[in-house]
């Protein structure tokens, strides 16, 4: 099990749902030096996400009168070839020749792309040319859009099940549902994607048609941590 969602992603992602009214007067500025970093990418034709070698830095964006920072991740696939550069998501999934990226956000997945599609002329292109060309060659304005332009599909999970622990208003969920991911997958056709609550008791699987954004199916049961506790909770009391 791993868990890429921390709270300070969070707060970095409420940032980025803030609106600008004209992104010809957005400007971005790189606030910090790109570092090591890792990626889970989910490659086509493979069942599991394995981590890949990237690179992190933090952008801000302003208008003017308004700004938010937000972290960009970029990397390319050794077997593909393919690239992303843009904002740090949960995970990462190779659909149709090109990188698609998730984030989940308390009770929604944002679906996002990449800023920069993949240089023909490049047979494996190298993480320094991919960060040059989004410093040169993206705009601030153009890089806020990029961030929306894939979330006219996105998934809202609490109306799938207005009642779960990990995603929605249930009995026993704190009222402000912030899943986490712990695991991604394949499973035939479908995105098998597995979440917990903060606490790590309670996993949801959902099984996600990612052409559509739809979710065909879902699952919630405890985890070994929290069918430890149950047990614990339930188990009889000595005389």
């Amino acid at each position: 099990m791993f868990v890429l969602l921390t709270g300070c992603e969070q707060k970095e992602k409420a940032q980025m749902s803030k609106r600008f009214g004209i992104p010809e007067k957005i400007k971005k500025k790189q606030v910090s030096k790109w570092e090591a970093s890792k990626a889970l990418l989910l490659r086509s034709g493979k069942q599991s996400a394995v981590a890949i070698n990237a690179k992190r830095t933090n952008y801000e964006l302003s208008d003017g009168s308004d700004h938010f920072t937000t972290p960009v991740t970029a990397f390319s696939d050794s077997e593909s070839g393919n690239i992303w550069v843009g904002p740090e998501q949960s995970g990462y999934l190779e659909i149709e020749n090109k990188i698609l990226g998730f984030f989940v956000i308390q009770y929604r997945i944002m679906w996002t792309e990449s800023i920069l599609d993949r240089d023909s002329k490049s047979t494996l292109p190298d993480i320094t040319k991919i960060t040059n060309r989004f410093e040169q060659d993206v705009t601030g304005g153009s890089f806020y859009l990029g961030m929306h332009r894939a979330n006219k599909r996105r998934t809202n999970l609490l109306d799938i099940n207005k009642d779960s622990i990990v995603f929605g208003n249930g009995y026993g969920s704190s009222g402000g549902p912030r899943p986490m991911v712990s695991g991604f997958q394949w499973d035939k056709d479908l995105l098998k994607l597995s979440l917990t609550d903060p606490e790590k008791m309670h996993e949801a699987i959902l099984w996600i048609d990612v052409k559509s954004r739809e979710v065909k199916k879902t699952e919630e049961k405890l985890t070994k941590l929290g069918e430890k506790l149950y047990q614990a909770i339930n188990a009889p009391k000595g005389k």
